[in-house]
């Protein structure tokens, strides 16, 4: 197929010029209508097609807490506890963060599980979105993974706590 440049008006306005010429090169307007725009809503469309969103709201919230949290903890033995109780004293609205942090993590599993439990509800796994449904799985066997490997440092340190006390 051969590249053919779309005609417009010689006084059509400087963004549909540009928006035209990204067009030609990226179908940036047929994506947009495609996926967000023009997007095909279903007849059973209820409350339960919100975790998806939320999800994605949570896991946002997740990452700027942490990233806030990090820039106050210290990461080392002697440190650690001393840089936790800097944050929820003496940075302003510090426990607030870290709260919202630590109940962000139950709240992001909650809504993932009511995420994945819609979409085998409504066979969202069905054709044509299998591979959709194969990167969920994906996406979710990492966040058990990473889940794992937080809880078991979690437990390691509990019962190293134990064994000192």
């Amino acid at each position: 197929m051969a590249f053919v440049e779309k005609k417009l008006p010689a006084d059509a306005p400087v963004a549909q010029k540009a928006l035209a010429w990204v067009d030609d090169r990226f179908p940036l307007t047929k994506l947009w209508n495609d996926q967000w725009g023009k997007y095909y809503a279903p007849k059973n469309f209820n409350f339960f097609y919100l975790f998806g969103s939320l999800a994605a709201l949570v896991l946002v919230i997740q990452i700027v807490t942490g990233i806030f949290l990090v820039m106050n903890y210290k990461p080392d033995a002697n440190l650690a506890f001393a840089s936790v109780e800097y944050i929820m004293r003496e940075v302003p609205w510090g426990w607030l963060v870290r709260y919202m942090h630590s109940t962000g993590a139950s709240a992001f599993f909650i809504v993932v599980f009511l995420h994945m439990t819609r979409a085998l509800l409504y066979g969202s796994y069905r054709k044509p979105r299998e591979l959709i449904w194969l990167f969920g799985v994906a996406i979710f066997l990492c966040l058990m993974a990473e889940a794992s490997v937080i809880c078991s440092h979690g437990v390691k340190c509990l019962i190293g706590a134990h064994k000192l006390l």
